[in-house]
């Protein structure tokens, strides 16, 4: 089996062209970007008329500019250049919610349409701005405080911000502006603003939400003084700030969250929504009511129970329509979605997989939309005219995602028709009519391309094919590009791993090469797909390039292959992970092609913490390993995302101190490179100075690359290159011998 395996790898690669360029690491951080245009943000416009995107300037990869398509005319047309903001700095707010919503570009990073589809509001440099498409931009504040989160009303007569911990209303007409908010900045309290762990970990960064006909807002009021303050110390090239920062640790207080309702003209005091007797819940999501009232997502701080709770916004009074239990946790999601009778569609992973299912309008579940063994990923839309359901979902297989109907009334719920064309990974956004949809896909050979198209799937026009060739960026790369091969693993317990592997040409029994793990591994992300993958695995081919075999696993606990075998990292972290990597490892020392001597292991956020443990649990397997911006210990991690996986730090049963990788420091065997930014400000710089004093007790040597201003996802060009290009040195000292 083994040697058949390895015909089949040699016959899927090809010798290279003499003539390609080969990839290095400067140029995949340099502008222009090689993964081209690759939009982000892609809305139809509310007319329909329009698409909109975001776009990387040519000239800067590091900056977006806003692009908006004239689907009658079939031409693109720059919006709003964002090099007539280049000169001015961010916010510390912007930059915070950038970082939360893992935004690595500059320039135009948001921006909001009115309703009639005539303007688009966009923050930047801590203020306001509208773009009429018919005319110039305004600057709508002028404020020494930084305004975020802005939105039109309905009728697109006022906006809304906040600002200071306090949330505003403009009227366009006159420019006045009224505090719907006045006690927030103050006593550590905020109002209409998302608290730090639904930004970062239940992806809800507003805090506002406007009603149907602009009359009134929900938003959010965050009491934060019982969250430990904290000095975050962002240690820059020009000297040490100090940023006090309200942190949940995990096991320790959160935020106390209200909701209320209150009128944008003040004729009446705000209206509290009763969220039920238990204060220490989570306030997921806030949807209003096509009739009326507010849908509120209301989640267990075990997060064992999510709830959906119908309120009447006169009143407050709240009951219950529905709720989702586990027994180990429930995952968020946003496939809310109600029909103009009050039906509504929500999705559950109640059958062990998740799928979309219609209720009546007191909460019910009347039948299935879809089902099987497979998962849905996201609701895309309704095509209420067609009477059928759009979603992504991975029914042919873990590694694709693709583009579904299915019929809303269940008929076809198991066997949905696929409508995306191409072997890769697809995400759709469907037009307020339907009739017409987005298409977002790319493959491990092809760049994101954006397409609009029928029913059907059948193109209508590219509004980025963004092919690679002629002056593409990566054209001159792409008779080198080594295309991922794909394969399984069989786990201890019998569930299926799969793989991927780039493997360098001319490497073979007779000239066998070091291999590299590229790992993640951890519950919410996974590495093995059939997609585009961005700057990281353009790291991953250069190293490729440069002569390693790079392989990446997806261990049992991460998504897209159903509950059951999700849940079993669940108060496992540290172990099972790991376990599995260390499978993969095994498998690259059968291949007669690698060093099985000279294997490194590699990731960053949670893969960091993957290749720690790794390298503390396995070491016998691994010759080095770069741990790059490592959780060390989870009671140092926030309250949502650790309590979710491995409960309360206090819990019986030592799941804390077994993931806990100080505690196995003495366990190092082979060289370590540990990497982490100095303004992270999600994973605390401590996890990494912790680490690094329970080696040094333990008396073990290892190497230590720390990025002063550099935060958690490393987007400045220049650090992000020394981070590559360090990580590529260590490996070629410790597995090439250079």
């Amino acid at each position: 089996m083994r040697h058949r395996l390895t015909a089949l790898l040699l016959a899927c690669l090809s010798t290279l062209p003499a003539t390609a360029e080969q990839l290095t690491i400067d140029r995949v951080v340099a502008s222009p970007a090689l993964s081209g245009a690759a939009p982000r943000g892609v809305e139809f416009s509310p007319d329909g008329t329009r698409v909109t995107y975001l776009e990387r300037a040519a000239s800067d990869a590091s900056r977006r500019d806003l692009w908006a398509y004239d689907l009658k005319q079939g031409k693109p047309m720059m919006l709003l250049d964002s090099a007539e903001f280049a000169a001015a700095p961010e916010s510390e707010e912007e930059r915070a919610r950038r970082e939360r919503q893992r935004i690595p570009e500059t320039g135009v990073t948001e921006y909001v349409w009115d309703s009639q589809g005539k303007a688009v509001l966009v923050p930047k440099s801590g203020d306001i701005w509208l773009k009429p498409l018919d005319g110039a931009i305004q600057r709508l504040t002028r404020t020494e405080e930084a305004e975020t989160d802005p939105k039109f009303s309905p009728d697109g007569t006022h906006i809304a911000y906040v600002r200071d911990g306090n949330l505003y209303v403009q009227t366009l007409s006159t420019g006045l502006e009224r505090a719907i908010t006045s006690d927030g900045g103050k006593n550590a309290i905020l109002n209409g603003m998302a608290e730090f762990v639904a930004q970062e970990e239940m992806d809800r960064d507003t805090g506002y939400w406007w009603s149907p006909d602009g009359k009134s807002i929900a938003y959010a009021r965050v009491d934060e003084s019982r969250v430990p303050l904290v000095n975050r110390y962002d240690y820059g090239a020009d000297g040490v700030k100090v940023i006090p920062q309200r942190y949940p640790f995990a096991g320790g207080p959160n935020v106390a969250i209200q909701l209320l309702v209150a009128p944008i003209d003040g004729s009446a005091a705000p209206v509290a929504i009763d969220l039920g007797p238990d204060p220490d819940i989570y306030l997921a999501r806030v949807t209003w009511k096509p009739g009326g009232g507010l849908a509120v997502q209301r989640i267990s701080r075990d997060q064992k129970r999510l709830d959906l709770l119908f309120a009447d916004v006169k009143t407050g009074r709240t009951r219950l329509a529905l709720s989702d239990t586990k027994s180990t946790w429930v995952d968020l999601h946003k496939d809310l979605y109600f029909l103009a009778d009050g039906r509504f569609i929500w999705s559950s992973e109640q059958s062990g997989w998740r799928h979309l299912y219609l209720h009546d309008r007191h909460g019910k579940r009347l039948h299935a939309i879809t089902r099987g063994k497979w998962p849905v990923t996201a609701l895309a839309g309704v095509d209420t005219k067609a009477g059928t359901v759009m979603f992504t979902g991975q029914k042919d297989g873990p590694l694709e995602r693709h583009v579904y109907t299915a019929r809303l009334d269940g008929r076809d719920a198991g066997s949905p028709r696929r409508i995306s064309q191409g072997e890769g990974w697809h995400s759709a956004v469907l037009a307020d009519a339907g009739g017409v949809w987005l298409d977002s896909f790319s493959s491990p050979t092809q760049p994101p391309q954006l397409s609009l198209r029928d029913r059907d799937g059948k193109v209508l026009t590219w509004l980025q094919e963004n092919k690679v060739e002629g002056s593409h960026p990566y054209a001159p790369y792409l008779a080198n590009h080594i295309k991922p091969v794909y394969g399984t693993l069989k786990a201890p317990d019998g569930e299926t791993l799969h793989w991927s592997m780039l493997k360098p040409p001319g490497v073979d029994a007779a000239n066998p090469a070091p291999a590299i793990i590229y790992t993640y591994g951890g519950p919410t992300s996974r590495v093995v797909t059939k997609g585009w993958g961005g700057r990281t695995s353009l790291f991953l081919q250069a190293l490729a390039q440069s002569g390693y075999v790079v392989f990446m696993l997806d261990n049992r606990g991460t998504p897209g292959q159903g509950k059951a075998f999700l849940d079993q990292i669940y108060n496992a972290f540290g172990t099972i992970e790991s376990d599995d990597q260390a499978l993969g490892a095994r498998y690259l020392k059968s291949l007669p092609f690698v060093k099985g001597d000279r294997i490194g292991i590699y990731g960053h956020s949670y893969g960091g913490y993957n290749s720690l443990m790794s390298l503390l649990r396995h070491g016998d397997l691994y010759a080095a390993g770069v741990a790059a911006a490592p959780v060390s210990d989870w009671k140092l991690y926030d309250t949502f995302y650790t309590e979710r996986f491995i409960g309360m730090p206090d819990a019986k049963g030592g799941v804390y101190d077994r993931a806990d990788a100080t505690k196995l420091a003495d366990q190092l065997s082979k060289p370590l490179l540990l990497i982490h930014g100095m303004a992270d400000d999600n994973v605390f710089l401590d996890n990494s100075v912790r680490m690094a004093a329970a080696l040094q007790q333990a008396r073990k040597p290892f190497d230590m690359m720390f990025y002063p201003g550099e935060r958690h996802g490393f987007y400045d060009t220049n650090l992000a290159a020394h981070y590559y290009l360090s990580t590529k040195a260590f490996f070629d000292r410790e597995l090439m011998g250079k």
